[in-house]
């Protein structure tokens, strides 16, 4: 089954390189068939043209919905009537949505989740590199700064912040991320929402089409690695214990997730060594850290200063920033100078300070190692984590809202 999505309703690439029109042209076809479920040599991977490609399923959803004039209330559930009506761009959407790809194995990832839920310092901790590393990918920085919820001091950034860590915390309720599940709905919505903000840069008419789409299927996969085998990497530097087979059912997790979020199979491998080339290959191929890049690393640390949730002077929480974002840590940029690139300048005495915080942690954790310490912790950390997640929302429901990009009109969505 393919979708019914023309490519004729958004922007075409006039992008420079032999070819490279018919190569995007053939992924996009792969993008457009829901459940696609060939992955291929890492090695052969066409990481130029996915870099061209967004979320043609979910794109023609949205466009649906837009004109049945359905982008009001609750998005999800407006979706899921046209589906029980049997209109095709919703039930391919939901058809490529609800596929479980042959190499997932949800008893697998509870590995990954036990160990999440008995790191939350590290799990919180995540977001200091997560968010920048994405900024070395120019055109992330740049959606980044467009729609500007992010780039905001105060309440907005906070609530932005606390909406993104309900999906990575939501991830640890490996029942919930089942097809159906309310965390599996939560990341659907997100896909959704990334949609929005695409087309709604579409219709703004202000983007250079010749380096990449916006959100693309590049941008969304390059996460994987970054949200799963990197966020493994933040909890041990903050004194977490995890083995590989823990490492490895937390990444396969993260496969998952990218895989609800539209990014085709291709980009995400057969194993986790194929994922692990793949990203490699496609981080390097992004980066190119500039101005948006620098200036929402540098806004990223403000809004985190101003948060009640982690009271640590800005010195705190650059020497933070600094310190995942080694070439050790972050694992897939050989040589790169990732936090100086960002522009992070060293500070030696914040910079121990951390370290020897880090190195309490340590100590601290080596308790994990006592069986019945362990599986307390595991069996209360995801309501701990849920909790601190509540309140930072103000225990209001996260939105997942479209917002405008450099100003310009977008859709709605809403929640019931």
């Amino acid at each position: 089954m393919t979708s019914s999505v023309s490519n004729d309703k958004f922007p075409s690439v006039a992008a420079p390189g032999k070819d490279l029109a018919a190569r995007v042209a053939r992924v996009t076809a792969l993008a457009a068939t829901p459940g696609y479920d060939a992955a291929i040599d890492p090695e052969l991977v066409d990481v130029e043209a996915w870099n061209h490609v967004g979320d043609p399923l979910a794109e023609a959803l949205i466009t649906e919905l837009r004109e049945r004039k359905l982008m009001g209330g609750d998005i999800y559930a407006n979706a899921r009537a046209l589906e029980s009506q049997g209109v095709t761009a919703a039930v391919e959407f939901f058809a490529d949505v609800e596929h479980v790809p042959a190499w997932v194995d949800f008893e697998a990832m509870r590995l990954g989740a036990d160990m999440g839920r008995r790191n939350p310092i590290g799990m919180l901790m995540g977001l200091h590199g997560g968010l920048p590393f994405t900024y070395i990918d120019p055109a992330t920085a740049r959606v980044m700064a467009g729609t500007g919820r992010l780039a905001k001091v105060g309440g907005d950034f906070r609530r932005r912040f606390w909406e993104t860590a309900t999906g990575f915390v939501g991830a640890l309720d490996v029942d919930g991320m089942k097809p159906g599940g309310a965390r599996w709905e939560q990341w659907v919505r997100i896909r959704m929402l990334h949609t929005m903000i695409r087309l709604g840069i579409h219709r703004g008419g202000h983007w250079d089409y010749t380096t990449s789409m916006p959100i693309s299927q590049v941008a969304t996969a390059a996460a994987t690695h970054i949200f799963g085998p990197y966020r493994v990497a933040i909890i041990r530097s903050f004194g977490g214990l995890a083995t590989q087979a823990e490492d490895d059912s937390f990444s396969l997790m993260w496969r998952w997730i990218s895989r609800i979020e539209g990014v085709n199979v291709e980009l995400l491998g057969a194993t986790h060594a194929d994922q692990r080339r793949i990203s490699e290959r496609m981080h390097q191929y992004l980066y190119a850290p500039e101005t948006d890049s620098r200036s929402m690393t540098e806004k990223m640390i403000t809004g985190l200063t101003g948060m009640r949730a982690f009271r640590l002077p800005r010195r705190a929480h650059s020497a933070i920033v600094r310190r995942v974002l080694t070439e050790d840590m972050v694992q897939t940029l050989p040589g790169r100078d990732v936090a100086g690139d960002l522009g992070l300048r060293p500070d030696r005495p914040a910079e121990l300070a951390i370290a020897a915080a880090t190195t309490g942690l340590t100590i601290i954790n080596q308790v994990m190692r006592i069986p019945a310490v362990r599986t307390l912790a595991s069996r209360h950390g995801q309501k701990l984590l849920d909790t601190v997640v509540d309140r930072g929302l103000d225990r209001m429901r996260a939105e997942y809202r479209a917002t405008p990009f450099a100003g310009a009109p977008t859709d709605h969505v809403g929640q019931p």
